[in-house]
């Protein structure tokens, strides 16, 4: 009887993933996210989200031809940030996929704007400079269904007008680089139950909460 519920658990688990990854390919394809062939430098913080993303890109790389390039940034904000390095470091070395890394210090940058600000402009300027530099043809990011949850409502908040409540797109051009969004449609509680089931406990930013 306990073999049978272990198996079980088991075929569940496989199961769960596959209909995540199925999910991940069918948005792709719909939205038109990837090209065959496509070089794609994937940002990874070491967070659930980055990391659930490097993962279903990686699973899908043979099917849809793509090579990955990973590119972590490490904002010098936080004490746990150069553990955060070693953490994705780590992980592309498992996947067996090349990195890319850097240090910046966005605490100094933020003198003279808001730190959310002086963050998003150094990480874009980040993966521009790397994507030019290897040539990539995609950028893919991390953001969720949560994401733009909360986009909507931080702009509500901030009484922007209809324009301002866009969503996030998936796919979007920014600075003469095609930016996409793969998870998207995913939520944060399917990502953390993947990752679970793959037995990968990502990097957690307490700032984030």
């Amino acid at each position: 009887y306990i073999a049978l519920l272990v198996i079980s658990s088991a075929f569940v688990s496989i199961i769960y993933k596959l209909m995540l990854v199925d999910k991940v390919r069918e948005s792709i394809r719909r939205l038109n996210l990837l090209e065959f062939g496509d070089k794609v430098l994937v940002a990874v913080s070491g967070g659930p989200d980055s990391v659930a993303l490097l993962l279903i890109l990686n699973n899908l790389r043979h099917e849809f031809g793509t090579s990955l390039h990973i590119a972590h940034l490490d904002h010098m904000l936080r004490y746990e940030s150069a553990k955060d390095a070693a953490f994705v470091k780590k992980l592309a070395g498992k996947l067996h996929l090349p990195i890319t890394t850097a240090r910046i210090n966005v605490g100094f940058l933020a003198k003279k704007r808001s730190l959310e600000e002086a963050a998003r402009e150094a990480r874009l300027d980040f993966l521009f400079r790397v994507a030019k530099k290897i040539k990539a043809d995609k950028i893919a990011l991390g953001h969720t269904k949560d994401d733009q949850a909360e986009t909507v409502l931080m702009r509500l908040i901030r009484g922007t007008g209809l324009e301002g409540l866009r969503s996030i797109l998936p796919k979007r051009e920014i600075s003469g680089f095609t930016v996409i969004r793969p998870i998207i449609e995913l939520n944060r509680a399917q990502i953390m139950e993947y990752l679970k089931e793959r037995r990968i406990k990502p990097r957690i930013d307490k700032t984030n909460l």
